[in-house]
């Protein structure tokens, strides 16, 4: 297969001493750099704000030492492959951004970027059982999120680990990052958070001719925007706005109001009236992906979003994507945090209940409970309510995200995933035994894995996507500023405010409401609604006897009067088209 792909005129390869094939990268052209000392050989695929000089006295330090985790730990977004006198290691990103998968392929073990091109490489059809575990939202628990990809025998390799290839041909999984311990206050998470998080932009879209920004009109895309007009002094950058139909959402009256104080942009904001529906175009407008997109339901309007970045030339686009994540803890630090400071922590905490309309009690309760309670007891409770609602205090202080199930489930699929889930509970480990750490870290990967489809699409648009946030300097500086001075439910993003407004022009951070697109969803619904409810006659998730078509079909027509949260819909959607397209 090596010597196969090598020949593609596409193929740019780099080969062992013996004349064998290493590496070989299709399409990354100057984010691939090689070098090399003594008997070591480093390649780094990716966005990593640090010169191939340095880089270079990096990668001669590490052949001296023979500790390649300085190398690791350089800033950015990118893979880390090495080879050193017949061990071969590579890694991705601690986010699970840069992702890697695995198979045996004609008895060799062989590593990829796309369990897609993996999987069509091996010969491998699509794994049932990983779609039944996608039916979960927002996603199944660590154990099985990193147990299995959704490819017949090709495994994913966990974010923050590396795979290495002994000198006997057998893989090793390690462990190579462990978050880190948050005892940081407040300013010196912030003097820390303005260095890492400007230098992460900067690097970006400095020497970018065209740069451009995706201006929601929150507070982390404001912030990425005016970091990026100030690394650009001389240019001009691009903000984009996606309107909303709804006239009560607040989104592009903020987005508007922070391009007006930031000097050297040029704000475009795309209408409702000549932008695509949610819904629009579902079948002609999709993507050929690893996996089911979260926005495979938008296709049409990403399309045209990216036509418009194309049109304007821009050759780097920043996303806030992970904003949310990186930088607000999840509200299971309440229970700890009530020991170091109880006063401050009950402030919090009524805050906290106030803007997710739950009781104080019950979020109190829910908190202790997490923190209270093993990783694994937890597990066994979610396996036991994969079709129970659950209530806003226990799906936010949880030790992750409650795996929920679509009503539409069938009570097979049901059965079998609480199953697997209760199996999985007797030997499963978290990623830190800090329940908030654990938590944190979760809602990071999970919306890396969105954000690496969205990067994967614009890249077919020749367009370079980037999402700050996900960077690990950007990620540990926030999980080592302690939870209760990162997270306040009386001041928004206390850390983005401290670090990036003085940055920036007066007035830029001062938003505290929030935005939503549930009134896009149910008008794009009710626009497209025989197109929706058409998938679901012979549906491939039908077939698959993971769904009862009826339900769904009912579910959709529920759904503009509110009984079904919209995310079951436009998961499920995406799921289907995904799922038909790899299993035609």
């Amino acid at each position: 297969m090596a010597l196969r792909l090598a020949e593609q005129d596409a193929a740019r390869t780099l080969r062992h001493s013996s004349g064998r094939p290493w590496l070989i990268a299709f399409g990354w052209g100057q984010r691939l750099r090689t070098v090399a000392a003594g008997p070591l050989k480093v390649v780094l695929i990716g966005f990593c704000p640090v010169s191939t000089a340095r880089l270079r006295d990096l990668t001669a330090k590490a052949a001296e030492t023979g500790d390649n985790e300085e190398l690791s730990a350089l800033p950015g977004s990118y893979y880390l492959l090495t080879s050193r006198r017949h061990a071969r290691t590579a890694r991705g990103d601690v986010a699970g951004l840069n992702r890697l998968y695995y198979a045996h392929v004609d008895g060799t073990v062989v590593l990829c970027s796309s369990s897609r091109r993996l999987a069509r490489e091996a010969g491998a059809g699509v794994d049932e059982r990983w779609v039944a575990l996608r039916m979960l939202a927002p996603h199944a628990p660590a154990p099985l999120l990193f147990s299995r990809s959704p490819y017949q025998g090709i495994r994913p390799v966990p974010p923050g680990c590396k795979a290495t290839l002994t000198p006997t041909g057998k893989l090793d999984i390690t462990r190579y990052w462990t978050p880190p311990v948050a005892e940081l206050p407040l300013n010196l998470g912030a003097e820390r958070l303005r260095d890492v998080l400007a230098r992460a932009v900067a690097i970006r879209v400095a020497s970018s001719p065209v740069a451009s920004v995706q201006l929601s009109g929150g507070l982390d895309s404001a912030a990425l925007a005016a970091l990026a007009a100030r690394a650009r002094p001389a240019s001009t950058t691009l903000l984009v706005t996606v309107g909303s139909r709804a006239a009560d959402n607040p989104d592009e009256r903020w987005a508007r109001r922070a391009a007006g104080l930031l000097e050297g942009t040029d704000h475009l904001v795309l209408g409702p009236g000549g932008y695509p529906q949610i819904f629009q175009d579902l079948k002609d407008a999709q993507f050929a992906l690893d996996e089911p997109a979260p926005f495979a339901s938008s296709a049409a309007r990403l399309r045209h979003t990216l036509r418009v970045l194309a049109g304007r030339g821009s050759g780097a686009h920043l996303n806030g994507q992970g904003g949310d994540e990186t930088l607000v803890a999840p509200l299971s630090y309440l229970f700890p945090a009530a020991r170091r400071s109880p006063y401050r922590a009950w402030w919090h905490l009524l805050g906290h209940a106030a803007l997710n309309r739950t009781s104080s009690l019950r979020l109190a309760q829910a908190a202790a409970a997490a923190s209270t309670a093993t990783y694994r007891q937890w597990l066994r409770r979610a396996a036991d309510r994969l079709t129970t609602a659950a209530g806003p205090a226990a799906a936010l202080a949880g030790w992750e995200a409650t795996p929920q199930l679509p009503p539409w489930t069938t009570r097979e699929v049901t059965g079998s995933l609480r199953r697997e889930l209760l199996a999985a509970a007797e030997s499963a480990e978290p990623v830190s035994q800090d329940v908030t750490v654990h938590g944190a870290v979760m809602r990071i990967r999970s919306v890396a894995r969105r954000a690496s489809l969205y990067r994967d699409v614009m890249d077919t648009a020749g367009i370079s996507g980037h999402f700050p946030y996900l960077d690990r300097a950007v990620i540990e500086t926030a999980l080592a500023t302690r939870p209760e001075d990162r997270t306040d439910p009386w001041t928004p993003k206390p850390l983005l405010t401290a670090a990036v407004a003085p940055l920036g022009p007066p007035g830029l951070l001062i938003r505290r409401d929030k935005g939503h697109y549930n009134h896009d969803i149910h008008a794009g619904l009710a626009a497209h609604h025989h197109e929706v409810i058409g998938l679901f006659h012979g549906s491939a998730l039908g077939k698959a006897g993971l769904i009862d078509e009826t339900a769904v079909r009912r579910g959709i027509a529920e759904a503009a009067a509110h009984r079904v949260p919209p995310a079951f819909i436009t998961e499920t959607v995406a799921l289907e088209l995904w799922l038909r397209a790899a299993r035609p």
